[in-house]
């Protein structure tokens, strides 16, 4: 009983969020996340970053052809698994 109040309290609060910001909100904090480019190992911020087929992270200077920019992988993720939505840290 205690962990479906849990679950259900996790999915008010999230909801709530999604309520107070726009997805655009939402994805520009999630854009804002530093990530490390796999070629260079130099930091950037992922909303300046594609993403390889095995779930890699590239600047444009070591980019492919078949990788994915932000703009358009951040359209097909689910914003209310995001950490800026359910207030968790990936750390």
């Amino acid at each position: 009983m205690g962990i479906e109040v849990e679950g259900l309290a996790s999915n008010v609060i999230k909801y709530k969020l999604m309520q107070e910001h726009s997805e655009e909100e939402i994805l520009h904090d999630f854009g804002r996340r530093i990530q490390r480019c796999y070629g260079c190992f130099i930091a950037y911020h992922l909303k300046d970053m594609y993403l390889g087929e095995d779930v890699t992270f590239f600047c444009e200077h070591c980019k492919d052809e078949m990788m994915f920019h932000f703009d358009e992988f951040s359209k097909l993720l689910d914003l209310s698994k995001l950490n800026e939505v359910t207030g968790e840290h990936h750390h």
